[in-house]
């Protein structure tokens, strides 16, 4: 759109009127002598196209046009082509500037509100854009593995779980979860649709840290992708543990094999009739124990027992007990019975709602299991256990320790069918959750869930220590930022160098490491785009335009094109230099 041309230089328009004027009459006085012949008349206007052409060249016209005053386009890997096209058309000249990881972004400079088109800015990146109104359009949909999700970290024995989306499956191809040597452990088919939801299990054989894997195969059996999935298995110190029946049960019988195969060292007492007991002694227990105390009890990791035997005990017996739990983190696992779920908040800290459900499935297959009808009241210090998604148990902390049970019955079924691998499974993920945790002198965490070389990598711990420095495996010192708030929190950040496995230590303790694994460009490319493009929905929403306080369309001065007058002065310039030599 266009209201007429003015010139940029108008302060010069005169002066350059009488130069151009002086030098039009000095061509036409030399060659005053051809007057009389046509060629004098072409030459004539071929000098005043030239003179003028110098003119427009240094008054440089320009017309006012509708601008995007204050906006810019960002354009990010995965924009669509035709929504530039359609900001173009709309924006005239508006500026654009193509975003690259980690480098500063200089169209921030001229505008104050941009366009943001594709999956969207690195989220260590969007402190460049804190000052600006943005409107983020998104990008194309993100094809691939959106989200590949399981625990780093199992102890040995437990069942890995690895949950996954794809986005836009291609029908025939499978999906197969491999072990570190390449054998494949699980595989599914993909199916047609827009996402499909997977789930892979598998249970590693040894401790150590391993790189399993999630391969795509078309139906020819060539390779897609290949996603690394790093884990750390424990093995863990045998724990010590002590289970307390009124009277023998199968559920108790196949729970103390469970653990007794695992190596861990089992006191069992049963009773059998007032007063006397059948204790039975695996992997080095001893000592036989007859009431509860806190010399008793102190050196014991978990505590299995009964309805009957905990609603029975004595006052001192039960607070020795419970002081264990405060001061030493004893984990107590209560195993129910329908008396349980009656009991007062007095007499137990967990309490129940009635839901007359008797069954729940679990597993793959999924395999039914019997239930008491109940589920878990969703008070504040209630922690729900999960397996495959569902609350199978729960637990509230007492101080150091915890107390927990289950709505599962009859578990020992899972055996009797063959389905010991769902067994171990469900028995690993509750005992594994109310058991004394190991003291640790420092706790870590990864804040940064996709480590990349050259790339910032975040991390906090969590230590009493004083005087605290981390390294890297090479030796580097890490700055670290204390937090105001909570003094025995601490946050770092590190520039990985290499890729796989890395190493942060916390110099004052030579014992606690921290490992993570670092990522290569190829790997994780599709969960990558589709968690950028999450955390850019977050942070600038999803309207699409802008408030009408900023960056209003208006009109603006734009030049026209040089290239159009020195176009025409080179034709001129070269045909005065050339018509002499075709008429003389």
């Amino acid at each position: 759109m266009s209201d007429g041309a003015v010139f940029m230089n108008q302060n010069l328009l005169w002066p350059v009127i009488l130069i151009g004027l002086v030098l039009w009459a000095v061509f036409i006085w030399k060659e005053w002598s051809q007057r009389k012949e046509q060629r004098f008349w072409v030459k004539l206007i071929t000098a005043f196209l030239a003179i003028a052409s110098l003119a427009m060249i240094v008054l440089k016209p320009s017309t006012w046009q509708k601008s995007a005053g204050g906006k810019g386009i960002v354009l990010i890997e995965g924009y669509r082509p035709e929504q530039l096209d359609s900001l173009k058309s709309i924006y005239k000249s508006i500026q654009t500037e193509a975003y690259s990881k980690g480098r500063t972004l200089s169209i921030v400079e001229d505008v104050d509100s941009l366009f943001l088109l594709g999956h969207g800015l690195a989220p260590f990146d969007f402190w460049q854009v804190e000052d600006e109104s943005v409107a983020f359009l998104g990008g194309e949909t993100v094809a691939g593995w959106t989200d590949i999700s399981y625990k780093t970290e199992i102890p040995l024995g437990e069942v890995l779980s690895v949950n996954a989306k794809y986005s836009k499956p291609k029908e025939g191809h499978w999906a197969i979860l491999t072990d570190n040597g390449g054998n494949p452990l699980d595989s599914l088919l993909f199916e047609k649709g827009q996402e499909q939801v997977l789930q892979f299990n598998a249970k590693p054989k040894a401790g150590g840290q391993f790189v399993y894997h999630l391969l795509e195969k078309n139906n020819k059996g060539d390779m897609v992708s290949d996603e690394p999935l790093p884990i750390q298995v424990l093995e863990g110190e045998p724990l010590k543990i002590l289970i307390v029946n009124t009277f023998p049960t199968f559920e108790t019988k196949y729970l103390k094999n469970f653990l007794t195969e695992k190596g861990h060292e089992v006191l069992a007492r049963t009773q059998l009739t007032k007063g006397k007991y059948k204790f039975e002694y695996f992997n080095g227990a001893s000592n036989p124990i007859y009431g509860f105390t806190e010399e008793s009890l102190k050196d014991y990791d978990l505590l299995i027992i009964d309805t009957g035997s905990y609603t029975g005990l004595g006052s001192a017996s039960k607070a020795a007990m419970e002081k264990v739990a405060k001061m030493n983190g004893l984990g107590i696992f209560i195993q129910p019975n329908e008396s349980l779920f009656r009991l007062s908040e007095n007499q137990l800290p967990l309490q129940f709602n009635r839901d007359f459900v008797t069954e729940t499935s679990l597993g793959e297959p999924a395999q039914t299991l019997q239930k008491y009808p109940y589920n878990f009241q969703q008070d504040v210090p209630v922690q729900e256990i999960l397996v495959d998604s569902l609350a199978v148990a729960a637990y509230v902390p007492v101080e150091k320790g915890k107390m927990g049970t289950t709505v599962l019955q009859n578990t020992y079924q899972l055996v009797l069918d063959g389905s010991d691998g769902l067994y171990a499974n469900i028995w690993s993920q509750i005992l594994n959750s109310i058991v004394r945790g190991q003291d640790r002198v420092v706790e870590w965490k990864a804040v940064t869930q996709i480590p990349r070389p050259d790339q910032p990598f975040e991390f906090e711990l969590r230590t009493s220590l004083n005087n605290l420095e981390v390294k890297t495996g090479e030796g580097a010192n890490i700055p670290l930022l204390q937090d105001g708030l909570v003094p025995n929190k601490w946050t770092g950040v590190v520039y990985p160098r290499k890729t796989g496995w890395n190493q942060l230590q916390a110099s004052n303790d030579s014992i606690s490491q921290f490992l993570y694994y670092v990522f290569n460009e190829d790997q994780r490319e599709s969960v990558t785009r589709s968690k950028t493009l999450e955390a850019n929905f977050r942070e600038f929403g999803t309207q699409n335009n802008f408030s009408t306080s900023v960056s209003t369309t208006k009109d603006a001065l734009r030049p026209i094109s040089s290239v159009w007058f020195y176009g025409v002065l080179l034709l001129c310039l070269g045909w005065l230099w050339l018509e002499p030599k075709l008429f003389d």
